[in-house]
């Protein structure tokens, strides 16, 4: 009498498995969708407003004041100042969304190495969220540099810089949720920290008489992302703001993979 013996090999999909696993994941789900056209039609609309107001101030000048044109990438800066929370939660989706329905304990499964888990939503996100970011930057100094009429600087250099800058941010932005999304794992706890660290915060100490608070607001990822944005050098220069967005994204995922590898799932 013989014995058959069945040998289960458990194999692990790595890095490279991980990152296409991520990627169908988050074009598979009906949130990413609806957070774009969402986000996309919102930047329109909010690229229409300023433009018009822009437009409505430079006519109604006092006499004598004659203001010149305004770049159209202007518009894409301000919308990006009050859109960019929609695009922090596209980020964080992949991570709450799985927090919340329990399959994040499949991607553990299939990913044992819990560092591919970050290290591949973070590889799927970067050209998505900066993708996202050019369609931003440039549908809202479209639509503003339209809306603003003969007041419109459509010089294709500067245009240029500043939809890139607005991706860069996006995407930086969009990379700190999501690490810290690893840490918060709720969807409302994370687009609440995100709101407070990305709008609120730096805005109401920026504002401040008191030095220490302003240079405060400049170190977190909102205020810095306010002097990249506008290329102010007080207190920061614009280079040194782009450095602080980049530790703070870096910063971000590696605190979600320390504590990913540490956490029960």
């Amino acid at each position: 009498m013989s014995t058959a013996t069945i040998t289960v090999h458990q194999r692990s999909t790595g890095l490279p498995g991980a990152i296409a696993s991520e990627w169908t994941k988050l074009w598979t789900v009906r949130s990413s969708w609806l957070n774009l056209i969402a986000g996309l039609g919102l930047t329109g609309l909010l690229g229409i407003q300023f433009g018009f107001s822009t437009a409505y101030e430079n006519s109604h000048r006092p006499q004598g004041d004659l203001p010149g044109q305004s770049a159209v990438g202007g518009v894409g800066v301000s919308v990006v100042l009050i859109l960019q929370v929609v695009v922090a939660a596209f980020a964080m989706l992949p991570v709450t969304s799985e927090y919340s329905s329990g399959s994040i304990r499949s991607t553990v499964q299939w990913t044992p190495v819990r560092r591919d888990v970050v290290l591949a939503k973070a590889a799927v996100l970067t050209p998505v969220l900066f993708l996202y970011g050019l369609m931003v930057g440039l549908l809202a100094a479209v639509s503003g540099g339209l809306a603003m009429g003969h007041w419109a600087d459509w010089d294709a250099a500067t245009l240029a810089v500043d939809v890139l800058s607005i991706a860069a941010y996006l995407t930086l932005t969009g990379l700190f949720t999501a690490g810290i999304a690893f840490l918060i794992r709720s969807t409302a706890g994370t687009l609440t920290a995100a709101f407070l660290l990305l709008m609120m915060i730096p805005l109401m100490l920026g504002q401040s008489s008191i030095r220490a608070l302003v240079w405060f607001a400049a170190l977190l990822p909102g205020g810095a992302g306010q002097n990249f944005l506008s290329g102010s050098t007080d207190p920061l220069s614009p280079t040194l703001s782009l450095v602080v967005l980049v530790l703070w994204a870096v910063g971000g995922l590696w605190a979600g993979s320390k504590v990913l590898k540490k956490r029960d799932v």
